[in-house]
């Protein structure tokens, strides 16, 4: 079942990488029509994700803590680009973030999918291997599928597979 989490997981980034490779750094913090979540809050809070995930893992931290901060759920988005890192820059660390949790998924003792998650997470998923499932398929697409309602917002015209 591992592979098939992992291929969702893949298929997300270049998903990600599709809906966002016309935008400016400009256009990455529109929010029209009180749409808040835009992508470049949307992709600092993707790496934030995997570096939790990363962490889970038994992997040292690697996004600055302000990221974390920032990127947290219910977090209140600026419109300002100056507050975020250049959507290079967020693609980038998505991007590094992606391949550590892979390797990490792929090499993980499978013993480790069946202890109990971190008591911040149990409530929703009782074992890593939830949290694990949940992160690199659901949490991804549920962003996926605001960043292209954010797209319509926005007046852009669809990416491919969207």
């Amino acid at each position: 079942m591992r592979e098939h989490a992992l291929f969702t997981y893949r298929f997300n980034l270049g998903h990600i990488e599709r809906l966002v490779k016309d935008l400016t750094d400009e256009q990455m913090v529109g929010q029209p029509n009180g749409v808040v979540n835009h992508p470049a809050w949307t992709l600092r809070h993707l790496a934030s994700s995997s570096n939790y995930l990363a962490t889970t893992l038994g992997l040292e931290s690697t996004t600055p803590a302000e990221w974390d901060q920032g990127g947290s759920p219910g977090g209140a988005p600026s419109g300002n680009a100056a507050d975020y890192p250049t959507k290079a820059e967020l693609l980038a660390a998505l991007k590094a973030q992606h391949e550590r949790v892979d390797a990490a998924v792929s090499n993980a003792d499978p013993e480790l999918f069946a202890k109990d998650a971190a008591e911040e997470a149990r409530s929703y998923f009782p074992k890593v291997g939830d949290l694990i499932d949940y992160m690199l398929t659901a949490h991804e697409g549920t962003h996926i599928g605001q960043i292209s309602a954010w797209r319509r917002a926005m007046g852009l015209k669809p990416t491919a597979g969207e």
